[in-house]
């Protein structure tokens, strides 16, 4: 049996200094690609957390009975290319009795508006900087509140009124799965609010809490 050659010493630097290039770049496209995703992330939760700041401040201060309220997942669907992307989230109400039910989901008579992309958030993305891009739907003037720079909500984005959550909550309390809740200037001041800006992928309107 004819003896297997060895390779010479350049031969084996060569070999050796090509695969630590390999490595050192798909290390770096690793990384890249792990630092690109985590900025999506981040617009993602940061736009969401906006928007169920809005949602509960509304449901807090214009509804008197209620006990908590939380939020689901930031549910992701779809990739925006060959498939539609959605992004939502589910706020659950719960009543000082005990009950909760979930909003953005079907109800008896009617369907219900979802909360997440256009459907509260009106624009999510990033400017030619790279930096986030985060406008919230105003239900009460019609107009898109520019709230970017912001980490909480700004008084100037608060909704006066809301439409969507008031035939919302109303659909709920008139099924009884809220009980002891009415729409009141009083609100519930001592009510607990649980923001989520977990990410996770697929529908929301499975979501099982």
């Amino acid at each position: 049996m004819a003896k297997r050659k060895k390779l010479s010493r350049p031969a084996k630097i060569f070999w050796g200094l090509l695969a630590a290039v390999l490595i050192v770049i798909t290390g770096i496209w690793g990384y890249n690609r792990y630092m690109e995703q985590k900025k999506i992330d981040n617009l993602y939760k940061h736009g969401f957390k906006l928007l169920e700041e809005q949602t509960a401040l509304y449901i807090k201060e214009n509804y008197s009975g209620i006990s908590k309220i939380e939020f689901s997942p930031i549910f992701i669907d779809g990739d925006g290319k060959f498939t539609m992307l959605t992004a939502n989230v589910v706020p659950v109400v719960y009543d000082e009795n005990g009950n909760s039910a979930l909003l953005g989901m079907p109800t008896e008579k009617e369907d219900q508006e979802s909360y997440g992309l256009l459907e509260g958030i009106y624009a999510l993305d990033f400017d030619v900087w790279k930096n986030d891009v985060v406008y919230l739907s105003d239900s009460a003037s019609g107009k898109e509140i520019d709230v970017s720079k912001y980490d909480y909500l700004p008084d100037e984005a608060k909704l006066s009124e809301s439409r969507k959550i008031d035939e919302n909550m109303a659909a709920l309390i008139d099924e009884g799965q809220l009980q002891g809740i009415e729409k009141s200037s009083e609100g519930s001041p001592q009510a607990e609010i649980e923001y989520n800006v977990e990410i996770e992928k697929g529908e929301y309107w499975e979501w099982q809490r």
